[in-house]
């Protein structure tokens, strides 16, 4: 099939991915005796046969990437069945070995009974339905726990910003018993004499000696050691020392307060999130729209009376099982397309967040403004 070579120019080492998103579906059916393909007797090889090739997507491990441990990989597969002299063939291209030793392993002589005999048509149409589902099953395997590595990931460089408080008191809480002020002494008053003045402010001294202290009319003072930090903050009123601890968020730094510092570099990365949850739920509908495609050609070989009538009455079960795991396999996938999608609302409020935290705060706050108006009272 010259629709083969188009699977196959993706693949291999690129600096910058191209036709990464490339996944299609072809296949081609000569199964009556007047438009079949070339034979080859030499081959065994009649010509009336039915071809398929496909390109299916996943996530593996990668050792070389340390901080990113995930890659998202995929093969090209080309397999044709001859129907007169029961021959089949496969080609499977991939970066690794993986998809050969599960194959040789399902194969060999310890295999389930599916794969135990290629000797009749029948049964070798069975085999065929099973290789397909090996390679199937590799392309939804590893989705869960590498959403589950963008979930962890995500908010490990995003939690500060839900931890982070609006309004850091810069002082104590001022009380309208400390700062209220009284009407203030003429001292331009001339007929007042030195003795009175002095009896005065010998009265003034006393009473300011009955006058409870500033450390008793004000509560006293909530201070934390923060976790993320290591410094000595000021707790807002109404937050007691008891409150639950939050776990140090990696790859952030820290103000005086103990308040983590948004860079514009932390919008970058949960950018860098988003479009990775946007390239895994293309690849899962992708996937999804290959096996969908794939189960419709197998069921569409039932209704054609080219087809041998063995296999028609032979098969059946098999296709069954087969249609039934790959609904299976779309099942699990669009679950995780739930899960990223709900990921990705969760980056959009969080990118909001970030983006706001991260913003120049003014320098005066509401302490500044009520510094101000205690001044401006006392100037008048």
């Amino acid at each position: 099939m010259p629709e083969f070579v188009d699977l196959l120019l993706p693949l291999g080492e690129r600096n910058v991915a191209q036709d990464f998103f490339s996944n299609c579906f072809y296949q081609h059916t000569r199964l009556s005796n007047d438009a079949h393909g070339l034979p080859v007797p030499g081959r065994a090889w009649s010509g009336r046969d039915f071809q398929v090739c496909y390109s299916l997507k996943s996530v593996e491990r990668s050792e070389v990437q340390t901080e990113w441990p995930w890659s998202i990989r995929h093969y090209a597969t080309h397999h044709a069945f001859d129907v007169g002299h029961v021959r089949t063939t496969w080609t499977v291209v991939k970066g690794n070995r993986v998809l050969e030793e599960r194959i040789t392993s399902a194969t060999s002589g310890r295999a389930p009974p599916e794969f135990s005999s290629y000797k009749t048509i029948e049964k070798a149409f069975a085999a065929a339905l099973s290789t397909h589902l090996i390679m199937i099953d590799w392309s939804v395997e590893n989705w869960r726990w590498y959403i589950n590595f963008l979930e962890d990931k995500f908010r490990e460089i995003s939690e500060g910003a839900i931890s982070t408080d609006a309004d850091i008191p810069m002082s104590p809480k001022e009380t309208e018993d400390v700062f209220a002020l009284g009407p203030r002494t003429n001292t331009q008053n001339t007929n007042q004499t030195r003795k009175s003045r002095a009896f005065s402010f010998r009265s003034a001294i006393q009473k300011t000696n009955n006058m409870p202290s500033v450390a008793e009319v004000l509560p006293p003072q909530q201070f934390q050691i923060n976790p993320r930090s290591g410094k000595k903050q000021p707790l807002p009123p109404g937050i007691s020392t008891a409150s639950p601890q939050v776990s140090k968020p990696q790859g952030l730094h820290y103000d005086i307060y103990g308040q983590p510092m948004f860079r514009f570099r932390h919008l970058q990365d949960i950018q860098d999130f988003e479009e990775s949850a946007n390239d895994t739920i293309l690849v899962l509908k992708l996937n999804i729209s290959i096996c969908k495609q794939i189960t419709e050609f197998y069921r569409s070989l039932f209704d054609n009376k080219e087809l041998p009538k063995i296999i028609l009455d032979e098969c059946p079960e098999s296709m069954l099982r087969f249609e039934r795991r790959v609904k299976g396999v779309i099942s699990h996938m669009d679950s995780q397309i739930l899960r990223v999608e709900g990921l990705l609302r969760l980056i959009a409020d969080r990118k909001t967040l970030v983006s706001q935290v991260s913003r120049p705060k003014p320098l005066f706050g509401g302490a500044g403004h009520r510094s101000g108006a205690l001044c401006q009272s006392m100037l008048m």
